[in-house]
């Protein structure tokens, strides 16, 4: 929301109900405790830029500076609480302020820089929330980088008269850079408003309005810094391999034909490309992303920005942790676009309008729908062809609200009358590619189809490629026969025959012993022992299993520190005739964050104990680890001759639709139920990249699966 400084003023003080009402409706925040932060903070911010002493820097009463409340940073799903905009000393300027309603009074300095103890917990320091703001906008954002505008930021608590303890070491240093002022007489009439004038001498309307319809860019310096970091051969962890160079280079090719001219002269080919690598688990699309991403980036011949995109918040946090590594600079994270921000920005507040106006809107009808909001929306969150190439990973979870029979499916954030996901990123892109396994398809809204994206190729006159990297294994010490053997032990028969797939199956566990490890133990304890040595010898390892147990512990503020009793998993055994329990909480991940759990950053839990939680499919998909330790609980279980399911051991929040119809016994539902849970246990199965250690809750699947290992060789 784009406001002049005094117009702010004058509704902060008159009209401040509707102007929150405004914030409700731009941002789609309507909590009650959003609400009472916007009418507590937004006044005393008003007093601050109102102060007389800023009068000689004409940002005073009457002025024309312009101010930002709530700003949505481009391709972003962060937002700035205030930016102020005009001309400082050497151009045009901005300064992004975080405003922290907050009772500070019992919160202590944190063990390190970025993190502060709060009553509940460790909390991000407001400041290096800001540092992450500024550098995103010096990095990614076009009117920035056009005008050469100087970014700023701090910090105001609006409620606490003090934020010495904010300012302690070890958050000295970052405070310098991005200071925080109080509620307090000095702060507000004196140290805060000086710091304002310092950096903005006077208004500047056309830089306002230029930052206002800003767009996601990249400053291809800085990008080209972490392709380098990335490609570096003595430190990256991406290494290409025979298909994996194969699917590189083919896509390559597609690229230059479609971005690159033959000579400086020429012209590029117009017009779009839609690249789909499918590949099973550990064959090795990430790293042909990753690969894809770093030459592409630093690549001067390609005008416009190279992203690359995620669908779920496990893999963007963790991808953006990767980049942030490989880099050393948090900003570098800004080149992780997530799938929800190819949306034009289409929105419940449009949607509750055109209603109200008899417009029905409906799912089935996104196309209209999209043809209605350009009418009525001047500027686009995301505009055709705003990336020059966009790489897809995990592209199987993309969500097309389209597909039949899954009507009432969650959106997980996206807007499901704007239509298939798959359909924005071929819009938004000149060049898209796609990294997937069909067979990886796990929630309910994970709907979309190699079929349904060389569709929507077909209807943007997309040239369409298509590229297996089938029969590669880099995972699971490179066995192939042992993924055979997976699909075989879950009757998944994709591919090639059942005879087939036992002859192969049974080639590796001729093998067995090798440099790859499959070993079954009685009680979790058991398996936990046997990992422990693992760690201590300097290799990755998590724990993992199914959603088979409720994630009770998802909002408790220390989960680690709970009685068993109240953790998630709770699991008592005999071992030696005496009884005995085990217990763990889910994957820890504060906002979403699941980096905390995949990549274990220093002081995160993970990092103290790597075997202290549990991670599930959705966490882990598209990471390993060089062992882990596959709790198999009574979900998917053997019966006779078949895999069945125990529905009241399913606890998988996504799968709403498809638990409702098996619960209803509608038929087929229940065979559905079994199949997605084949998936994720195929998931869970092929992560490791030296060994899978197992424990059965279930005595008839366990003696299945052993069975399954003891066949001799044909």
């Amino acid at each position: 929301m784009l406001l002049d400084v005094e117009t702010f003023r004058r509704r902060t003080k008159f009209e401040l109900d509707q102007l929150v009402d405004d914030l409700q409706r731009e941002t789609h925040r309507s909590t009650p405790a959003e609400r009472a932060a916007w009418r507590a903070s937004l006044p005393i911010f008003a007093e601050v830029v109102s102060h007389p002493s800023l009068r000689g820097f004409h940002l005073h009463v009457g002025g024309r500076g312009e101010l930002m409340v709530e700003y949505k940073l481009p391709a972003s799903p962060s937002w700035a609480d205030v930016i102020l905009l005009g001309r400082g000393p050497s151009g045009p300027a901005a300064v992004v302020v975080e405003l922290k309603d907050w009772d500070i009074k019992n919160d202590r300095s944190g063990e390190r820089e970025c993190l502060v103890r709060r009553p509940h917990g460790e909390a991000l320091h407001p400041s290096d929330q800001v540092k992450g703001y500024t550098e995103y906008c010096r990095r990614f954002h076009s009117a920035v980088q056009e005008c050469e505008a100087e970014v700023a930021g701090c910090v105001f608590f609006t409620f606490a008269s003090s934020a010495d303890v904010y300012a302690a070491e070890p958050h000295g240093r970052l405070v310098e850079r991005y200071p925080v002022f109080a509620r307090n007489q000095v702060d507000m009439e004196e140290r805060f408003p000086r710091y304002l004038a310092e950096r903005l001498v006077e208004p500047d309307e056309a830089f306002a309005k230029k930052f206002h319809t800003g767009v996601y860019k990249q400053d291809r310096g800085f990008v080209k810094q972490i392709s380098a970091a990335i490609k570096r051969p003595e430190t990256s962890p991406f290494v290409l391999l025979d298909r994996q160079r194969e699917g590189f280079e083919l896509c390559m090719a597609c690229v230059g034909r479609r971005l690159k001219p033959a000579r400086p002269s020429a012209k590029t080919e117009t017009g779009k490309s839609v690249i789909v690598i499918e590949g099973p688990p550990g064959s090795g699309k990430s790293v042909i992303a990753a690969h894809l991403w770093a030459t592409l980036g630093a690549d001067e011949q390609i005008a416009g920005s190279v992203v690359l995109t995620t669908t779920s918040s496990s893999q963007r946090t963790n991808w953006e942790e990767m980049f942030n590594r490989a880099c050393g600079e948090r900003s570098a994270r800004g080149v992780v676009v997530a799938a929800n921000q190819y949306n034009l920005g289409l929105n419940q507040s449009w949607l509750a309008k055109r209603r109200s106006e008899g417009t029905p809107c409906e799912i089935a009808s996104w196309r209209e729908n999209l043809k209605l909001f350009l009418a009525d929306s001047p500027r686009l969150k995301c505009e055709d062809n705003a990336f020059a190439v966009s790489i897809v990973d995990e592209a199987h979870a993309l969500i097309d609200p389209t597909v039949e029979d899954r009507q009432g499916m969650s959106a997980s954030g996206w807007m499901l009358h704007a239509g298939p996901q798959a359909w924005h990123v071929v819009r938004a892109s000149r060049v898209s590619i796609f990294l997937l396994d069909p067979d990886q398809s796990y929630r309910d809204n994970e709907t979309t189809t190699v079929e349904r994206i060389k569709a929507f190729a077909e209807e943007f006159g997309a040239d369409f490629t298509r590229v297996s990297l089938s029969g590669s294994q880099f995972r699971c010490s490179g066995s192939v026969e042992y993924m055979n053997w997976v699909e075989h032990a879950l009757s998944i028969t994709r591919g090639t025959s059942g005879a087939e797939r036992v002859r192969v199956s049974n080639a590796w566990l001729r093998e067995r012993g090798g440099p790859y490890e499959f070993k079954v133990f009685d009680d979790p304890q058991a398996l936990e022992d046997a990992l422990r040595p693992k760690i201590a010898d300097g290799h990755s390892a998590r724990l993992i299993a199914s959603y088979a147990r409720e994630w009770k512990t998802g909002e408790a503020l220390r989960p680690h520190s709970l009685p068993d009793a109240e953790k998630d998993f709770n699991i008592r055994f005999v071992r030696g005739g005496q009884p005995r329990s085990w217990a763990r909480i889910w994957n820890y991940a504060p906002k979403q964050d699941y980096s905390l759990f995949i990549q274990a950053p220093a002081g995160s839990p993970a990092a103290t104990d790597p075997l202290g939680e549990v991670g599930c499919p959705y966490v882990i998909r598209g990471f390993d680890f060089d062992y882990v330790g596959l709790l198999w609980f009574s979900d998917l279980v053997w019966r006779g001759d078949r895999w069945k399911v125990n529905l009241e051991h399913v606890h998988e929040s996504a799968w709403r639709l498809t638990l409702s119809a098996a619960r209803k016994k509608r038929a087929g539902a229940e065979e559905a139920v079994v199949e997605r849970l084949k998936r994720g246990y195929r998931i869970l199965l092929s992560r490791a990249m030296r060994g899978t250690y197992v424990w059965f809750e279930d005595q008839e699947t366990r003696a299945k699966v052993v069975n399954l290992l003891e066949q001799p060789g044909t």
